[in-house]
């Protein structure tokens, strides 16, 4: 349900990510108030003239493009992306303008560098730098550019294209992360409190959030996409203490009703004989309805799907280059633009991630 206050995402990732993410919810408590700040220079275009060498300029590395069930896959590490188990690049969503936003893992294991691209189209990147935090993560983009994510200190943002900071805890909550955004500038994501983990909307030009309760269970709620039309996706944790897909639709938001999502189906997978359904979770929704996650199964690995939101059905797909490293293999599908276009990341045979972009061959 939703509850209107006046004044973990836990996507289930390789181990090291996760640690990067419950890190950032359990920073210590925040003013828990809205604080803008204009930040100089903290987006940084990957432009290139005649004084500045290539080489300077920050860019993405194209690893091959490969065909699946109708997709064209374009794969490609980000910048600074380490190449040891648990490390690489992990793209977390796209736009309408069909650019992409993520960041990478060093070698180290918890150095993140944040980036926005447009594969296909060119190998520029363009940085994100959120106050120089190394654990800041950029998680959502818009059509404009804007990006939101959390800071690495335990507060939810946004950053505009003019370099505008926006920093923000819904009141009651000692921690808190921005995992989408639309067009409207709607943002949709995740707080902590004393006694739940629930979602929140924030609704643009404003300062009263709805908060998202679970319909049952721990109210663990992840609001994660949100389209143009205020339909907002994500999961929750249920009775089972699983995750769950769900969707909370514009014209039902002031009954606070939130939708619980069908469990998918799943398919037999090679190399996995026996593999049961575990967990699933939604993470973008595109204005035409059509919904994109991932889902987990008992072998541990994960595998990609499309789920249209008007008829129930799921299509699964996972990246062609996803490899077994240690018995399980990973592909989550982050993000997807109204032209079809998906975003996501795989796991190859060593255990480390990349991104891709795919587009259907009709595109």
């Amino acid at each position: 349900m939703f509850e209107r206050l006046h004044s973990s995402r836990r996507r289930d990732l390789r181990p090291s990510l996760d640690s990067l993410e419950e890190r950032a919810l359990l920073s210590a408590g925040l003013p828990h108030h809205v604080h803008e700040v204009r930040v100089s220079a903290d987006v940084i275009a990957a432009k290139h003239d005649s004084n500045q060498p290539r080489a300077s300029s920050p860019s993405i590395t194209i690893l091959n493009t490969v065909s699946s069930r109708g997709y064209r896959f374009t794969n490609f590490d980000g910048p600074n992306a380490g190449n040891l188990a648990g490390t690489g690049t992990m793209m977390n969503g796209i736009a309408n303008s069909t650019t992409v936003v993520g960041f990478t893992i060093a070698n180290d294991g918890k150095t993140l560098t944040n980036f926005t691209a447009n594969p296909p189209e060119t190998t520029k990147a363009r940085l994100v730098n959120i106050n120089g935090s190394t654990t800041a993560m950029v998680l959502g983009i818009n059509s404009t550019g804007t990006v939101v994510g959390t800071d690495g200190h335990g507060n939810a943002f946004s950053l505009n294209r003019h370099g505008v900071l926006r920093t923000f805890i819904p009141n009651g909550g000692s921690s808190a992360m921005a995992f989408g955004i639309n067009d409207r500038v709607n943002i949709v994501g995740q707080f902590v409190t004393s006694t739940a983990t629930p979602g929140f909307v924030l609704v643009h030009g404003g300062t009263a959030f709805l908060t998202i309760n679970a319909p049952s269970g721990p109210n663990i709620v992840n609001a994660q996409g949100v389209n143009n039309a205020d339909t907002v996706v994500g999961f929750y944790v249920g009775t089972d203490g699983q995750d769950h897909g769900f969707i909370a639709r514009k014209s039902v938001v002031a009954k606070g009703t939130l939708t619980a999502v069908a469990d998918p189906t799943i398919p037999a997978v090679s190399g996995e004989p026996g593999a049961t359904f575990v967990f699933s979770q939604i993470l973008g929704i595109n204005d035409f309805g059509i919904a994109v996650g991932y889902y987990g199964d008992s072998t541990g690995s994960q595998h990609g799907f499309i789920y249209n939101t008007h008829t129930g059905n799921y299509t699964f797909l996972d990246d062609p280059n996803a490899a077994f490293s240690n018995g399980v293999e990973v592909t989550q599908i982050t993000g997807i633009s109204n032209s079809g276009e998906i975003t996501g990341f795989y796991s190859d045979a060593n255990g480390v991630s990349h991104g891709f972009v795919a587009t259907t061959h009709a595109a």
